[in-house]
């Protein structure tokens, strides 16, 4: 047993440092070594220095973060002397088959930090490029159920979930009162934003509480009917994160079986019956064509089938920003006016739509009437009175309008140079600026786009708002939105061809 010394220097290499003088625990074979704290493990290289002293081990700041080690906490330290996950990858590599057994056994080891990141790698890289079958997804599917937290309810639970890409598309805080006002049981669990401007979760902290734990959530749902938290809070099936955090984001990898399995397996820690699942397809999107888009909405309609959730997918129109406002506080007042009847027609029908199927899937609705009921539900206001509902319960304490929520104290809009039609809004670059600005962190930060693809825009008119909390912020998205603009303007005549161009 060793004391762990945090390592004032962070480092994204897995390694621990022991004193010289001590014994080398590393396999010979191998070179790894494992350490434990309290239950959880992790395969690590070992470096001698005498940074350390003999009863030390340096432990980076990454590591003892993922383990929840502090100074003085007793580590083990042991051999890591057989890659036990090895053969079983390799497995997919010379063409065979993953049976369940051993996917479940991959996966146990990964929970338990039995697995090495370059394990870890190959394992990812099979399912990159040697593509799963549906039984091996259902298998993985079913595997990373195994482990984390599970939240389970005496009735149907409804949710709707989107593959992202998107910017301001923030539906879901119209989507769960919707359902909700409607007497169905939709708790949902949520992400941050990784890539995006603003994920649900980041937008619904701006108005409430979204840190709940399993027991907050079975005790406060039935009552609200709704509920939107942060999942990360919850450590449902923790086992993808492992192998997003490690691999796929370093390696910008990012199998469709993994995605399957993530989403599907995450719904069922929670109980999920139902789902509408959100695929936005379009131009620089992460689903640019719509073939493809409904290939793996079939195959998420199936996997779901099979462990015991209804899924219906509904390709959604993404070749621009949802609604106007992108960005935490931004999104959260425009979520509040479409539920005012003042937002968007674009966030409305997109919610509409949405929350129209799980009504249908509910049996609430017949087919085709869903998205009819659900608007009712929006302009009768018990829509938005039920959203007042959940965010009190998950501790706000004003029944909130568009204006009390606090925005940027630095702005500037963004003007047209010349007349013309806009022809093309960038999601990538609405992103790139947002980003600049301060999203998701900072959550007063944000776009607004006052003009969209189709309008005609006079010279001087405004097409874009910039919001953020720090000038400096303002001053670089400035000089990125005017080295390259996030539209395109043209004319009704994109192109003049005359005799007078043909070659002689």
């Amino acid at each position: 047993m060793y004391k762990a010394k945090i390592l004032d220097f962070d480092t994204k290499a897995e390694f621990v440092i022991l004193n010289k003088e001590v014994e080398d625990p590393r396999d010979s074979q191998t070179n790894l070594a494992q350490i434990k704290f309290g239950d959880k493990k992790m395969i690590v290289h070992v470096v001698r220095s005498e940074i350390v002293l003999g009863t030390e081990i340096g432990i980076p700041p990454l590591i003892a973060d993922k383990l929840n080690i502090k100074k003085g906490n007793k580590i083990s330290i042991v051999a890591k002397s057989k890659p036990n996950a090895l053969p079983i990858i390799m497995k997919k590599y010379e063409q065979e088959t993953w049976s369940a057994e051993d996917l479940r056994n991959i996966v146990d080891d990964i929970y338990a930090g039995n697995v090495s990141d370059l394990e870890l790698s190959a394992f990812t890289l099979a399912m990159q490029y040697e593509n799963l079958s549906i039984d091996e997804t259902e298998h993985l599917t079913r595997a990373f159920t195994l482990h984390g937290e599970q939240i389970k309810f005496d009735e149907p639970v409804y949710d709707k979930h989107s593959i992202g890409g998107i910017p301001g598309n923030k539906v879901s805080l119209l989507i769960v009162p919707i359902i909700a006002a409607a007497g169905l049981l939709i708790p949902k669990t949520s992400s941050r934003a990784i890539t995006s401007p603003s994920g649900t979760a980041d937008t619904m902290e701006v108005l409430c509480n979204v840190d709940f734990t399993a027991e907050e959530i079975m005790e406060i749902a039935p009552n609200t009917r709704g509920m939107i938290v942060w999942g990360g809070q919850l450590n449902l099936a923790p086992v993808d994160s492992e192998i997003i955090d490690r691999v796929e984001r370093p390696l910008s990898l990012d199998p469709e079986s993994v995605i399957i399995a993530s989403i599907l397996s995450k719904k069922l820690s929670t109980g999920v019956n139902n789902l509408v699942l959100d695929m936005p397809t379009g131009f620089e999107t992460k689903i640019e064509k719509r073939q493809d888009a409904k290939n793996l909405s079939a195959l998420f309609v199936e996997i779901g089938r099979r462990v015991g959730i209804q899924v219906e997918a509904a390709l959604t129109y993404a070749d621009q920003p949802v609604g106007h406002a992108i960005g935490p506080a931004l999104e959260a007042r425009e979520a509040i006016e479409t539920l005012m009847g003042n937002g968007p027609r674009s966030v409305l029908e997109k919610s509409n739509e949405l929350a129209g199927i799980l009504l249908e899937m509910s049996g609430i609705a017949k087919r085709g009437e869903g998205a009819k009921i659900s608007n009712d539900l929006v302009t009768s206001g018990k829509a938005l009175e039920k959203f007042y509902e959940i965010i009190e319960a998950q501790g706000a304490d004003i029944r909130y309008k568009p204006k009390d929520i606090e925005i940027g104290q630095y702005n500037m809009s963004i003007n047209a140079l010349e007349d013309g039609y806009i022809s093309y809004i960038s999601n990538k670059q609405v992103k790139n600026i947002a980003a600049t600005l301060g999203c998701p962190s900072d959550k007063k930060s944000g776009v607004i786009l006052r003009r969209k693809r189709g309008e005609f825009v006079k010279k001087g008119d405004t097409i874009m708002d910039l919001y953020t909390s720090r000038e400096s912020a303002l001053d670089n998205a400035l000089k990125i939105t005017n080295v390259k603009h996030p539209w395109r303007l043209e004319g009704m005549v994109l192109e003049r061809i005359s005799s007078s161009q043909r070659e002689v």
